[in-house]
């Protein structure tokens, strides 16, 4: 009895010490946890030492901890362990005496800062523009650049439209003068300046800075890219340009990023595509590509984009005829609408309802569901038009910087003019006026005679029809010796084709022409190789043999022909030529210049001011 009572009290003494031990760890910092409530999930965490590696290495040396520890810790705690965080940075910025870790304080204590008035919104943006001035008399782009973006991220959360936009325009002026290497967040502010402006639906201002997003990432934290592909595939399925929908689901789906939460990124770009064809009306594939992308979506209790696939499933089966998993998707699409508050997908789940009950004759509920799509129609548009309304506030301040800049330009025109002013330069003046009314009349006629010869180039179809080289055996040559004629006819072999070069080179245009394989912007012989699994220096040799053109400039033909046939449609009016090279497969505004003018002798802009009228201009298909 005596050596069982022992036994209890060791097991009491080892289970003192244990928790004494326990707690001791825990009070000085062993790790933390939240539990987050949206995610069913308890989140541990270890601040103490990213801090500390902070102090002494600098921001550079945790940057993917840092953004991680913001963006799936700090937003979830409660507002006291918020600032208890805070008091935690300051201590180990004073320990280590690091003013860079400072300074991470000062944007963490305005980051956290609570919002429940107009009053309160203006007090934490006065405070994180002191962050950016104490960051800019440090020299410390990084944070400067960070507080920036907070700034924004303010304003738009609390629907500050007008300033928020104000405050991208600052940070777009900001970020033309800093590489990737000097703010690797720069890709993310590209795709979140593009996606604000999706959101008014001003895509022509939204796809060129969701574009300068689309670069391979060089940290884990960064998405930028493959959210970008998706933001762009989005936009292309919205105005029905679903094959260009489809390339950018794609590539996001198959590139070999390894960044954060790409298995979820991969699951909307798996629902994306499933979208993409059910646009096509290929409900069997889209069903496949939908339900994959729904399976993952719910393993994050992500219900909002949920939602959005379970009414894409609900369409498809209805579209089949299959009522029953329709009704069960439809009511899905309802419980994840009401769980995640996205309440505009009513505009279009109350029609498909509408649809449903006509389908099964319930006439009475689909006379009830069609007078709600009239209703959710109509709030829908005053909520659309009041965002009018605040574009209409955007524009205001571009113009008012517009209107500043063109007084500053008027002023210094001004000067000149008086220093010049005089009858001399004012008879000078006309004559040279009207030598370049004659010069330009003279330009734009040779101009447009260019544009309509190299319209005709671009639309000659015997350009996409590879015609293999006759091969002509060499005529003898009168020479002294046998070695020599056999010299003289392996010389003149060297530069003709093989028979293997002609026939690599057919199926290299057969995926030019057909696949059109010159739109990927990152096509390059070695990728070109790989996917027709040749060795690359039998490809180079096969082009330049066939062709006499080396890799670029082959390619690069058929670029320039694409640019030449968006160019001379009515679209490329509203277009931007950035956006017109990209679209013909050029990853850069230099390159595409330089190649447009050495092909045709026009710049890209002089092609499109100098093309006919509609009914004198070459017609493309």
């Amino acid at each position: 009895m005596q050596n069982t009572n022992l036994h209890i009290d060791k097991r009491r003494t080892f289970l003192f010490f244990f928790l004494i031990f326990f707690t001791i760890t825990i009070s000085a910092g062993g790790g933390d946890s939240i539990y987050v409530k949206q995610y069913n999930k308890v989140r541990y965490y270890h601040s103490d030492s990213i801090f500390q590696k902070y102090a002494q290495s600098g921001f550079l040396s945790v940057i993917d901890e840092m953004y991680d520890y913001y963006e799936d810790i700090v937003e979830y705690l409660p507002t006291d362990r918020q600032f208890q965080e805070v008091a935690k940075i300051r201590q180990i910025a004073k320990q280590y005496n690091s003013t860079e870790l400072d300074t991470e304080a000062d944007f963490m204590h305005a980051y956290v800062l609570p919002v429940k008035s107009d009053k309160d919104i203006a007090y934490k943006v006065s405070r994180m523009e002191s962050v950016v001035n104490n960051a800019v008399r440090q020299g410390n782009v990084i944070i400067k650049l960070r507080a920036m973006e907070a700034i924004f991220e303010i304003h738009w959360k609390h629907s500050q439209y007008a300033k928020a936009f104000s405050q991208a325009y600052l940070i777009d002026n900001e970020l033309q003068n800093v590489s990737e290497s000097e703010y690797p967040g720069k890709g993310n502010a590209y795709f979140h300046i593009g996606q604000a402006f999706s959101f008014f639906h001003d895509y022509d201002k939204a796809m060129p800075y969701l574009r300068k997003a689309l670069n391979p990432p060089k940290y884990y934290f960064d998405r930028s890219d493959l959210l970008a592909r998706n933001a762009i595939g989005e936009y292309y399925n919205s105005v029905g340009l679903i094959d260009s929908a489809e390339y950018y689901f794609r590539s996001a789906y198959f590139s070999s990023h390894n960044v954060k939460a790409k298995p979820i990124l991969d699951a909307i770009s798996l629902s994306n595509i499933g979208q993409s064809l059910l646009n096509k009306k290929d409900y069997n594939n889209a069903i496949s590509y939908l339900r994959a992308g729904l399976n993952r979506i719910l393993m994050d209790n992500d219900y909002e984009f949920a939602s959005d696939v379970t009414l894409g499933l609900a369409k498809c089966y209805l579209a089949k005829n299959d009522f029953k998993k329709a009704k069960s998707l439809i009511d899905s699409t309802r419980m994840f609408i009401d769980r995640s508050d996205h309440v505009d997908l009513y505009q279009s789940l109350y029609p498909l309802m509408c649809d449903y009950y006509s389908k099964t004759a319930n006439t009475q509920l689909s006379a009830a569901y069609f007078d709600s799509t009239l209703m959710i129609t109509k709030l829908y548009a005053d909520k659309y038009n009041s965002l009018h309304i605040l574009k209409a506030e955007q524009d205001l301040y571009e113009s008012k910087a517009k209107a500043k800049d063109e007084e500053i330009r008027l002023k210094e025109e001004n000067f000149k003019s008086k220093i010049f002013y005089g009858v001399a330069i004012l008879l000078i003046i006309t004559i040279g006026l009207l030598f370049l009314i004659v010069l330009y009349h003279k330009n734009r006629i040779a101009y447009r005679a260019l544009v309509l010869k190299n319209q005709d180039w671009a639309r000659d179809t015997s350009y996409d029809t590879y015609e293999a080289p006759e091969v002509i055996e060499p005529e003898p040559a009168a020479v002294d010796t046998v070695e020599d004629t056999v010299e003289i006819v392996e010389e003149e072999k060297e530069d003709e084709p093989t028979k293997e070069d002609i026939a690599l080179m057919k199926q290299v245009h057969e995926l030019v022409t057909k696949d059109k394989i010159y739109k990927d912007m990152e096509l390059t012989l070695d990728a070109l190789a790989k996917r027709m699994s040749v060795n690359r220096n039998y490809l180079s040799k096969a082009i330049n043999k066939t062709t006499n053109k080396n890799f670029n400039t082959y390619i690069n033909e058929y670029r320039v022909k694409e640019a030449i046939k968006i160019l001379s449609s009515k679209k490329a009016d509203l277009m931007s030529i950035d956006a017109i090279a990209f679209d013909a497969g050029f990853n850069n505004r230099t390159s595409f210049y330089q190649s447009f003018k050495k092909i045709t002798g026009l710049s890209p802009s002089d092609f499109r001011d100098n093309k006919p009228a509609e009914k004198e201009s070459v017609k493309f298909r």
